[in-house]
């Protein structure tokens, strides 16, 4: 009886706190000018509870019941920074005004944006766990594999039966190949199988380019200053980001021999999950998705261009599909297409194992 009512107390008390949870909203402008100010660094002092302003210099904080008599700093790059109380009552509206600054600084450039891209996805990283299933579930999906090698185009089609052993929770490379598993109830293809080359596929490479997923891409907070981060554009809903890598390597890319790697990335603006990823990698060599070769004087550098989309199954998003090209010396090699059709969380369908080959 004394341990249900401490689950109960427990209960009650949690959902205390999330109620007493409770949003400040306001504006920032430019006190010289009364313009609004965009991608204003807006933190409560000591945590890292924060956001940034919108393009019409809107704001809107979450604050943890706990934080209530806390300092919210507001910075910008050329503004003095500032630092306002709590409001006591979510009904009251913050208005800050931000003072210019003139660092008389010459040939040096520091964009807001940039470092309101970078803020924008520290905040993705650091809701995935509530955004996207973090926990093993299965699906079903279509997977195309077109090669255009020699001259030869080859195309499969492959029922795939997926169990993800360990879902969203951005584990390192080996853990994350270790828990997707796969079979395929079926595969058709327009050719005839004679060798382990005709009947290889390259699946687990394409679920590689799952960028929230695996956690050596854009998005390893470790390496974050590596890339410059721009916010291409913004809706009421979204925003763009574009990012590109100052020093591709393999911690930062997810790639051997990385040469260049560049793209998009778009985030809702509501619950910080990324919806969709554009973006390419150059490699210095060949590469069959997997394995890359280098020192051979025919061998031209090869770039894999791909386009991820995300949805939302039961409440969580995970990859709906995945869009790949990969082109040496400036011809089209491989295209590989997946595409989820259903998902399980509640009672997911385990499977043993991984089919790199199938006659």
């Amino acid at each position: 009886m004394k341990k249900i009512l401490m689950t109960i107390l427990a209960a009650a008390s949690m959902a205390s706190a999330a109620s007493a949870q409770r949003a400040v909203e306001g504006i920032v402008t430019d006190s010289a000018t009364g313009n609004v100010l965009p991608f204003v660094n807006i933190a409560v002092s000591g945590t890292t509870v924060g956001t940034i302003s919108d393009m019409n210099g809107e704001f809107r904080l979450n604050v943890p019941a706990g934080m209530v008599g806390k300092q919210l700093s507001f910075s910008s790059v050329g503004y003095l920074a500032v630092s306002k109380s709590l409001p006591a009552s979510s009904d009251e509206r913050m208005t800050v005004a931000l003072a210019p600054v003139d660092y008389k600084i010459n040939e040096v450039v520091i964009t807001d944006k940039s470092q309101a891209g970078r803020r924008v996805l520290k905040n993705v990283v650091e809701d995935a766990a509530a955004n996207y299933i973090s926990r093993d579930y299965s699906y079903d999906g279509t997977y195309v594999a077109t090669s255009r090698m020699e001259g030869n185009n080859r195309k499969s089609t492959y029922h795939v039966i997926g169990y993800d052993a360990d879902g969203y929770t951005r584990s390192d490379g080996n853990n994350a190949f270790a828990a997707l598993n796969y079979r395929f109830a079926s595969v058709g293809r327009d050719y005839k199988v004679n060798d382990y080359e005709s009947g290889k596929n390259h699946f687990d490479q394409v679920c590689g380019f799952d960028i929230v997923r695996y956690q050596f891409n854009v998005l390893n907070s470790y390496t974050l200053s590596d890339f410059d981060f721009t916010i291409e554009s913004e809706t009421s809903t979204e925003y763009v980001i574009k990012f590109n890598c100052k020093k591709p390597r393999l911690v930062n890319t997810g790639a051997w021999l990385p040469v260049a790697y560049t793209g998009t990335i778009t985030v809702n603006k509501t619950d910080n999950a990324i919806t969709a990823a554009k973006y390419s990698m150059e490699l210095s060599g060949y590469s069959d998705l997997a394995l890359t070769y280098k020192n051979e004087p025919s061998i031209k550098n090869t770039v894999i261009s791909c386009d991820v989309k995300y949805a939302k199954y039961q409440g969580k998003y995970a990859v709906k599909s995945i869009e790949t090209k990969t082109l040496t010396g400036g011809a089209e090699v491989f295209s590989d297409s997946f595409v989820v059709n259903t998902v399980e969380q509640k009672s997911p369908k385990k499977v043993s194992g991984k089919v790199f080959y199938y006659r």
